[in-house]
């Protein structure tokens, strides 16, 4: 089992982590280790200032604060230049309205070697291959409102051998780094890596799609060629009127999230797929052929006007950041952020609130963040503190349960629902 421990706050020392599931019982503790080794998470002398035994070292890079452009507000749902970001009253807490544009900073040059994992958000396990996916964004998330860049956003593939337990080893297949001409785009940001294998079935004929939520834009890394380009698209930004969120029916905030994440349809006879996408501040979801991301003479613009469009609306108050699909019944599943809910849209109806339905509801179902199936035909569905610690600089109260992981059967989701097969 591999876990992500993002580095917002000071004092972790790995952002990826992992225990053996084999070696610990139903209802235990396990403890976890750096993985794929605590030394290539560790953060290193060179990205400070001053010694290591030196008080109160800075970084080399400065903080970057972010702060809003006159672009940023321009999205799908229209042009919001005049909405006032301050603070969002309620009843129950004031919140300071974070707002993301990713710096443009570099990083200073490297002292020591890149082979390094500054922070991951996200894991995407590729069982065809043995391979885990992680984007690395290369900053240090410390306070609300700032980053440190350590280095550029870069795609790490992590071999995982069968006798991986055995051996604790597990090696670095690959270190994609994003070039400049990307990075300087919006280098925070990049969450989930989605893996569109080709006709070949060879573990190197591989596209991955990589969002960009803060900057809204979408980054696809040809794996054979080992190249990347990028997509700018009105889509792909919040809807300002609908980034507005209650956590825990208690705290209000403001997330302006673009895109977050892709999940892939069917491949028809050409090998294509529907690239299904969402983004955070808004209802409606959209599509695109992987025909059109594929191709690298389409980037960053040059696409017809109708390759990415609206499919429909969800419903009011059922954003989400996470989707995956169940081949075996054509189903999607939805990680909403604040209804309590994980939700499935049968695929081939049309997508709007009547045909979208409830599978799991709970109150410590809160903030859904992550979703996914594995081979095994098993959903899996993750919440966490997220709102608190990226919109605030309030401290965890580590009294409380503030991460749940939860599993079910597809087949028992859908029962009962107008997800279920006909």
């Amino acid at each position: 089992m591999v876990v992500v421990i993002v580095r917002i706050r000071p004092g972790v020392p790995t952002s990826l982590a992992a225990f053996c599931a084999s070696d610990y019982s139903e209802g235990s503790s396990p403890k976890i280790w750096g993985f794929p080794n605590y030394e290539i998470n560790a953060l290193r002398d060179s990205d400070f200032i001053g010694g290591p035994d030196e008080e109160g070292r800075k970084f080399h890079s400065k903080p970057n604060k972010y702060h809003h452009g006159q672009s940023y507000y321009t999205n799908y749902g229209g042009n919001y230049q005049n909405y006032h970001h301050g603070h969002y009253q309620s009843s129950h807490q004031q919140v300071q309205v974070p707002i993301y544009q990713s710096p443009i900073t570099k990083p200073p040059p490297p002292q020591e070697s890149t082979d390094r994992i500054i922070s991951v958000c996200y894991l995407t396990m590729d069982e065809k291959c043995n391979r885990l996916f992680t984007m690395d964004n290369g900053h240090l998330y410390y306070y609300h409102n700032t980053t440190y860049l350590i280095k550029n956003p870069t795609l790490t593939v992590i071999g995982i051998p069968s006798n991986g337990c055995k051996t604790r080893n597990f090696p670095i297949i690959r270190l994609a780094e994003f070039p400049d001409s990307i990075a300087a785009r919006g280098s925070y940001g990049f969450m989930v890596s989605t893996l569109d294998y080709q006709e070949s079935g060879s573990c190197d004929d591989l596209f991955v799609y990589i969002a960009n939520a803060f900057s809204s834009y979408l980054t696809v890394y040809d794996y054979k060629n080992d190249d990347f380009w990028y997509f700018d698209h009105e889509t792909f930004f919040p809807v300002i009127a609908e980034s507005h969120f209650v956590f825990d029916r208690t705290y209000y905030y403001d997330l302006p999230l673009g895109m977050y994440s892709i999940a892939l349809g069917y491949a028809d006879k050409y090998g294509d797929r529907t690239a299904y996408y969402t983004t955070v501040a808004s209802t409606a979801q959209y599509k695109v052929s992987t025909r059109v991301l594929k191709d690298r003479r389409r980037s960053p613009t040059n696409y017809n006007n109708d390759d990415f469009s609206i499919m429909g609306h969800r419903g009011c108050g059922h954003e989400s950041c996470r989707t995956a699909i169940d081949y075996a019944h054509g189903v999607m599943f939805y990680a909403e952020v604040q209804s309590n809910q994980i939700r499935c849209w049968k695929i081939n109806k049309p997508l709007n609130p009547d045909n979208v339905d409830v599978v799991y509801e709970s109150d410590d179902l809160l903030y859904g963040i992550n979703i996914f199936i594995d081979s095994w035909g098993y959903l899996w569905f993750h919440t966490c503190y997220i709102p608190i610690l990226f919109t605030s600089d309030e401290p965890l109260n580590l009294q409380n349960i503030n991460s749940r992981t939860f599993r079910m059967r597809v087949t028992d989701a859908i029962r009962g629902t107008i997800c279920e097969d006909e």
